[in-house]
C-alpha cells in the first residue's frame, strides 16, 4: 500500500471528532490524512464549502472516507468535487443515508436540514456493519444493491461482522 501520494480525507460521525478512534487508526497508516470537523450547532454547508475549496487543489488520489453522518457529508462533498471535474474515491462507513434508517428518532434537528438524498455513486466502497445498532442494515444493504445495479462497477458493498461505531478498523484499513 503506497500512502506517500495519497490524500485521506476523513469526516466523522455524530458526536464525534478528531480525536475518534478511527481518525487515529488512519493516520498511522496516512500521517498527512485530515479531518473534516464538524459539530452539531455548525453550518454544515459551509465547513463543506471550505473543504472543497481546500480539496480542489490536489492533483490526484484523493480519498474522502465517511462515517454515519459523515458518510452523508463526503457523499456531497465528492459530489461538489465531481462537479467541477475533480474525480475522488469515496470510502463509507455505516453511511447514514436517509434519516429514517435510524432505529431511534434522535437526529438533531438542525442537523436535517443538512443532510443530502444520495443517489449517483462513482468510485464509491461501502463497508456495512451487519450488528449496526444505529441503522437498519438491511435497508442499507438494499438501498446499495439497487444503487449497484443502476451504476455497476462504480460501488463495492463489503458487509463486516461489526456494529455501527465498527471497533475493528484497524482491521479494514487494508481494504480502503
Amino acid at each position: 500500500m503506497n500512502s506517500n501520494n495519497r490524500q485521506i480525507v476523513y469526516i466523522h460521525g455524530l458526536n464525534s471528532s478528531a480525536n475518534s478512534k478511527k481518525f487515529k487508526s488512519i493516520l498511522k497508516v496516512y500521517p498527512s490524512a485530515i479531518c473534516i470537523e464538524w459539530k452539531t450547532e455548525d453550518n454544515i454547508k459551509t465547513i463543506l464549502a471550505n473543504a472543497y475549496e481546500y480539496l480542489k487543489g490536489i492533483i490526484d488520489d484523493l480519498t474522502i472516507i465517511g462515517s454515519s453522518t459523515g458518510g452523508n457529508f463526503g457523499w456531497q462533498l465528492q459530489q461538489k468535487l465531481k462537479e467541477n471535474g475533480k474525480s475522488s474515491e469515496l470510502i463509507l462507513l455505516n453511511p447514514l443515508i436517509d434519516i429514517s434508517f435510524k432505529y431511534e428518532n434522535n437526529f438533531p434537528e438542525n442537523l436535517t436540514k443538512y443532510l443530502a438524498d444520495m443517489n449517483r455513486f462513482e468510485n464509491t466502497k461501502v463497508f456495512l456493519g451487519v450488528h449496526d445498532e444505529v441503522l437498519d442494515v438491511k435497508k442499507s444493504i438494499d438501498f446499495f444493491d439497487v444503487q449497484q445495479r443502476i451504476s455497476p462497477d462504480q460501488i463495492e458493498i463489503i458487509e463486516v461482522d461489526d456494529n455501527h461505531r465498527i471497533k475493528n478498523f484497524d482491521s479494514l484499513l487494508t481494504l480502503i
